[in-house]
C-alpha cells in the first residue's frame, strides 16, 4: 500500500499535447479570421462573442485535465482560460467567418454607395500609413481600409462604393470597395 503523500494525481499528457496543438492552430486561425473579418460585414461584438464564448464555456470542464504540477487555483484557471480562448475561440471565429465568406462567390453582387462618417489612417509595423474610412453600415460602424489611396485623398472623396454579396450566414461579404465623390 502506498502512502497518501507518495500518490501522484494522474497526468493527462495526451490532453496537454492536444491542447498545445489546438492552441497554435487557434492562434493561426485567429489571424486568418481577422483577415476575413475585414471582408465580412459582421459587427465587432458578434466577432468578439464568437472568439471569447467557446473558451469561457469550455474552461470549467477542461481545467481538470490540464497537466500542471506547478499551477494551482486562480493561476491555473487563468492560464487555461487564455489557452482555451485562443484555441477554441480562434477555431470558432474562423469557422463562422469562412462559412459566411467562401460560399458567397456564386451570388450576384449588389452595389451600395455609403457616406463616409470620418477618415483616419492605420499604420503598419514598418511605419507605412494607409487611409481608412469609418462608415455606418447595417446599423453599426465599420472601418474600411484603402491601402491603394493616399492620405490626402480623404479631401476629394465623400462616399464609399461597396460591391457586396450575401453570405451563407446572412452577413454581407465585401467583394470590392472604392472611394467615390
Amino acid at each position: 500500500m502506498t502512502s497518501l503523500k507518495d500518490y501522484n494525481a494522474p497526468q493527462y499528457k495526451t490532453f496537454g499535447v492536444i491542447m498545445f496543438i489546438l492552441f497554435w492552430v487557434g492562434l493561426v486561425l485567429t489571424g486568418f479570421g481577422m483577415y476575413l473579418w475585414d471582408s465580412v460585414a459582421m459587427p465587432l461584438y458578434i466577432a468578439l462573442l464568437l472568439w471569447l464564448a467557446p473558451g469561457v464555456i469550455l474552461t470549467p470542464y477542461l481545467i481538470k485535465f490540464m497537466p500542471s504540477k506547478k499551477l494551482k487555483g486562480v493561476a491555473k484557471f487563468m492560464v487555461a482560460l487564455f489557452a482555451n480562448i485562443i484555441a477554441f475561440g480562434g477555431i470558432m471565429l474562423y469557422g463562422v467567418l469562412a462559412l459566411d465568406y467562401y460560399p458567397a462567390n456564386s451570388t450576384p453582387p449588389t452595389v451600395k454607395i455609403i457616406p463616409v462618417m470620418k477618415y483616419g489612417y492605420t499604420e503598419s509595423r514598418s511605419g507605412d500609413k494607409a487611409l481608412c474610412a469609418d462608415i455606418r453600415y447595417q446599423n453599426y460602424t465599420k472601418q474600411i481600409d484603402f491601402s491603394e489611396y493616399e492620405l490626402t485623398d480623404s479631401n476629394r472623396f465623400h462616399h464609399v462604393q461597396l460591391q457586396t454579396t450575401p453570405g451563407y450566414l446572412g452577413f454581407e461579404v465585401i467583394r470590392s470597395k472604392k472611394l467615390v465623390k
